[in-house]
């Protein structure tokens, strides 16, 4: 299930495409609520198994948000241009890629699970096999986050 897109022509429903575009993108923009206030930071992630992942610190504004609704919305962008149109101002616009996720998020707890999603965000930044392992200690001083996936969506203006 995705979010609701008005434009049609450029909505992205491909799961395949949707999970490119997030391995391509390199930051993504995690919105929080809670107690009526709105919260969106930037962050790294990595995915692993369809799961959105996040590491942060052991404390702070965003896990307090998330003990209050747990509830988070991720998006990311990639290969974004500007379109000119010298002729006309409402001429002007932009291509993108852009995907939505949205779910509840959950602190992992399993050091299994967690050293894997490090990893796997190590991987989407260091490229290749990055076969370095955590130890217990390392996986010990970051809290990992996972978004499980409940809606998704995609959309992109492509070159004409």
């Amino acid at each position: 299930m995705g979010h609701p897109v008005r434009r049609k022509d450029r909505e992205i429903t491909d799961r395949d495409e949707i999970y490119e575009i997030l391995d391509r993108a390199f930051i993504g923009h995690l919105a929080l609520c809670s107690g009526g206030e709105p919260y969106v930071v930037p962050l790294c992630f990595g995915v692993m198994n369809g799961a959105v992942y996040f590491h942060c610190a052991r404390e702070g504004r965003k896990l307090d948000m998330i003990a209050e609704n747990p509830r988070g919305c991720f998006q990311v962008q990639c290969d974004e241009d500007l379109v000119r149109s010298p002729q006309r101002a409402c001429g002007w616009g932009m291509l993108y890629k852009s995907v939505m996720i949205s779910g509840p998020i959950t602190l992992v707890e399993d050091e299994e699970e967690k050293c894997a999603a490090l990893l796997a965000i190590m991987k989407k930044y260091a490229g290749g096999d990055f076969s370095h392992e955590f130890s217990s200690a390392e996986c010990a001083s970051v809290t990992v986050l996972r978004l499980d996936p409940r809606e998704r969506s995609g959309k992109a203006r492509r070159p004409a």
